[in-house]
């Protein structure tokens, strides 16, 4: 069964996502950036209301690119820090989607290797920055080495879902690291990506009039599972 991951920008979101059937959410501020942290307190309204299989949080401190400073990246770390300690207690689990690279276009091993210590037992994804890493084997291999759980990926592209690449991608991640697939889907083509690339996961919007269609949601659900 495909794991259906639906991103969200606030509770009422994560609600909709939720009866729609998706599995888990990720929920971020400003989707017109491509997602910042959102609010601690919608952090912990959605942690009320969303799906049994969790909540990701977007650790992101401002648009732009990925490559922080130091003082970026300590952000990011207490973040990851103030959130943990939101999420105890909650009835579902929370995790953390974070990336930092280098102007090189690697991934910034000391930023990954620090948040993923301090994320702890959480579940650690690495997002869409990795779309703009040069060497992705590499980069899934370091991802890998690190202990990451999941990464967010086209399979290289800004914008579009790229099958053969995300193809690779899942084959040497293995049982090892989830390849979260992304990129412009929707009901109408999901299980043609997932069947083409064998993806075990799929991220996508449900996007409505009103934010967040949980009959998209169900579309999609749908699709996947007939």
């Amino acid at each position: 069964m495909t794991i259906v991951e639906i991103c969200v920008e606030d509770a009422l979101g994560a609600r909709r996502a939720r009866d729609g059937g998706a599995d888990r959410i990720e929920i971020c501020a400003d989707l017109s950036c491509g997602g910042l942290t959102p609010a601690f307190d919608e952090v912990g309204a959605a942690l009320e209301v969303g799906p049994a299989g969790g909540v990701q949080v977007l650790v992101r401190p401002r648009p732009g690119d990925f490559v922080h400073s130091r003082e970026e990246v300590d952000r990011i770390a207490s973040d990851i820090v103030a959130l943990r300690a939101l999420g105890t207690g909650a009835g579902i689990r929370l995790g953390f989607v974070v990336g930092v690279l280098t102007d090189e276009g690697t991934i910034n091993v000391g930023a990954a290797a620090r948040l993923r210590d301090v994320a702890e037992d959480a579940p650690l994804t690495f997002h869409r920055g990795f779309d703009q890493v040069r060497d992705q084997d590499r980069g899934l291999d370091v991802l890998m080495e690190l202990g990451y759980d999941r990464v967010l990926t086209t399979g290289g592209d800004p914008a579009v879902a790229q099958p053969g690449a995300l193809a690779r991608l899942v084959e040497r991640g293995g049982a090892d690291i989830v390849i979260l697939v992304s990129g412009g889907l929707r009901a109408h083509n999901v299980a043609e990506v997932v069947a083409a690339c064998g993806a075990r996961e799929v991220h996508m919007r449900a996007p409505g009039t009103s934010g967040t269609d949980r009959s998209e949601v169900e579309r999609i659900v749908a699709a996947l599972r007939g």
